[in-house]
């Protein structure tokens, strides 16, 4: 069932290509000027130094002296306080691609993998800030509420998946290795692997991001009169473009605040997808996954809800 529902979605997006090839031709391009002028420059830097970083084995040196202070309020290894910050700090899907890494070499489990990615499965404060407070939002709500609404939900979700999946106590983790961490080093042969491993990580992002626009375009083109529910539909595929249509809704700001703090923790299947290739070799259970993302998008809807009450304008919104 699932491969016929994957190759109906495939062959209709390649009809839709047959069939108005101008209008695919502009969804490519805006799926790639989105890749070209936002995730490249964005992640492709850090993507090649994590992977330098991983490679080298030098990214326990900085965390084990910052891993007491954080013990405290997420108690996690000192190997995940990585991707962890990481996930935060970029955005979707660095923390997931490192943790598949770690993964790879032995140092967390894939229970441990999961929660991570789960958490860091998030946009990054400057998407936030530049698009969703600032584009859509118009600067109406502060920074501060847009980002308690967008981080809050997965931190919190993401704390009870880690005290049940991620052991805080390193010798007892240590059992989950399948092999032996190396000594730092740093040579030309891990820097070349490294970059060659982030351009590649980039591409397949350019492919998820460029199929889930042209989806996104064929959702577009479908006349439906209610613009809410074709924005939602939008927004759970590809979520630029989902809250830009939104942002243009004739509904009041409340409602717009609200879905877009909806589409934004989901993530979209665009986010889905990329997270999913970047742990293609860990062995997780993606209905979790979705689920996490589902009661985000749920929790950060009641978190505007509380905003708008302690402000004192629900009724008034909703009015």
């Amino acid at each position: 069932m699932k491969k016929k529902t994957i190759f109906l979605l495939f062959l209709l997006i390649l009809l839709y290509c047959l069939l108005f090839p101008q209008k695919a031709a502009e969804s490519v391009s805006e799926g790639l000027a989105l890749w070209y002028q936002t995730i490249l420059p964005t992640l492709l830097i850090f993507c090649i130094f994590s992977n330098i970083l991983l490679r080298s084995g030098m990214t326990g040196l900085s965390a084990k002296k910052i891993h007491p202070v954080f013990l405290r309020l997420i108690p996690v290894r000192t190997i995940l306080l990585f991707p962890l910050a990481a996930g935060f700090l970029f955005g979707f899907p660095l923390g997931s691609k490192i943790c598949a890494d770690l993964y790879e070499t032995g140092r967390i489990s894939a229970k441990e993998a999961e929660a991570v990615s789960c958490i860091t499965g998030n946009f990054s404060p400057a998407f936030l800030r530049n698009y969703l407070a600032v584009f859509v939002l118009r600067e109406n709500v502060p920074l501060a509420a847009v980002y308690a609404v967008c981080y809050l939900p997965g931190i919190i979700l993401g704390c009870v998946l880690i005290r049940k999946h991620c052991p805080a106590n390193e010798s007892r983790a240590e059992k989950t290795n399948k092999k032996p961490t190396s000594r730092s080093q740093l040579n030309m042969k891990i820097i070349d692997a490294g970059i060659m491993d982030g351009f590649t990580t980039m591409i397949k992002l350019a492919g998820y991001i460029i199929l889930c626009t042209l989806a996104a375009k064929i959702i577009q083109d479908i006349p439906l009169q209610n613009e809410i529910l074709k924005s939602i539909c939008i927004g759970s595929i590809e979520v630029t473009t989902g809250i830009r249509q939104i942002r243009d809704l004739p509904c009041k700001f409340p409602v717009i605040f609200l879905l877009s703090a909806a589409i934004v923790n989901f993530g979209g299947l665009s986010g889905l997808c990329q997270a999913k290739s970047m742990l293609r070799s860990v062995d997780i259970r993606w209905r979790n996954y979705v689920c996490f993302k589902l009661l985000s998008s749920l929790s950060g809807m009641l978190l505007v809800f509380l905003y708008y009450l302690w402000q004192g304008k629900l009724f008034g919104a909703l009015s």
